[in-house]
């Protein structure tokens, strides 16, 4: 009976190791081919911009290539799709950005349930920037006009109208007294294509990040006005606060964050949450952020999990407050 046993508890032995041996051998597989990193953005915005940074240092961890596709067409809606619905194998990542809107306008049925979150890394506060002509030359006097005549403006959504930008602006607006439901909101395929509509004279203004508007109004085509958030940003530092150019307070903005499909083995997950600590950890990532104006804040997965389920509360609470809820 002992001789039993023990060849039984031998046998179970080898089978544990031979499964611990699989499961290490494949995640040190992963990854033995590119993988894509999908951008619901165009080119040449801050998503698109923070996406290659993080790329660059992700091929150099993992030893291969991670290459940065654009998808921003429906204002993000297709690019969150093709990663939400792609082959939870690890080779397909994305870019997420303020999301929660999409759902709610009914134009994707997408939700946290949908993804996996792997680490939040950047967070901007959104900016008033009008063109180089707009005769309005400070926020106060912007926020007057289209309070007297909201229908008036154009606006860009640099993205998706609801996404973070335009939510942004709307909160200003409405804690302004500024009818809400009577702006113009026109959506575009990422700030960067905003921006270019603002400097051709069809757009009045677009709420984005001052890095999204760096290339616009260095070359004196565009003008930030005020920047949403409690102190002024370094890399703009003649770009006054909402208290400072509004007199009051009011904190809004974007934050970027890389997730995959649902199902996404824990391995992986783990292995791409622990490169993505020390990218943003190490003085390079920084150094290259900082210098675009880009804001840097770390969430690990669970708490990024947590906070896009908030985020999607409390977006679903704004946008019903604005009217903005589909019908």
């Amino acid at each position: 009976m002992k001789f039993v046993k023990t060849v039984k508890l031998a046998a179970a032995s080898i089978a544990g190791a031979a499964v611990l041996t699989f499961g290490s051998t494949a995640l040190a597989a992963w990854p033995d081919k590119p993988v894509t990193i999908i951008v619901p953005a165009g080119a040449g915005g801050g998503t698109d911009a923070t996406a290659r940074m993080l790329a660059m240092r992700l091929e150099a961890k993992f030893k291969q290539p991670f290459n940065v596709v654009n998808v921003g067409e429906g204002g993000g809606v297709v690019g969150i799709t093709r990663f939400a619905t792609a082959r939870p194998d690890g080779y397909t990542l994305g870019v997420l950005y303020n999301y929660a809107h999409f759902k709610e306008m009914g134009q994707t049925t997408i939700s946290l349930k949908n993804l996996t979150p792997i680490a939040q890394y950047n967070f901007d506060p959104a900016s008033l920037t009008v063109s180089a002509a707009s005769p309005h030359k400070n926020a106060a006097q912007l926020v007057q006009a289209i309070k007297d005549n909201p229908g008036k403006f154009n606006i860009s959504c640099g993205g998706g109208c609801g996404g973070s930008w335009p939510l942004a602006f709307a909160g200003l607006m409405a804690a302004n007294g500024v009818a809400v439901d009577k702006l113009r909101m026109i959506p575009a395929s990422g700030a960067a294509a905003g921006m270019l509509d603002l400097a051709a004279g069809t757009i009045d203004v677009i709420p984005c990040s001052l890095p999204e508007a760096a290339s616009m109004t260095s070359a004196g085509k565009a003008r930030s006005l005020m920047v949403m958030a409690p102190a002024r940003i370094s890399t703009f530092a003649d770009v006054p606060t909402t208290r400072e150019a509004m007199g009051r307070d009011f904190s809004a903005g974007a934050w970027r964050g890389l997730v995959g499909p649902a199902g996404l083995p824990a391995g992986v997950t783990a292995a791409l949450e622990k490169a993505m600590k020390e990218i943003v950890e190490d003085p390079s990532f920084v150094k290259a952020m900082t210098e675009r104006g880009f804001g840097i804040e770390w969430r690990s997965q669970s708490q990024f999990h947590d906070f896009m389920r908030d985020q999607e509360v409390e977006v679903a609470k704004l946008m019903g407050a604005l009217g903005m809820l589909k019908k």
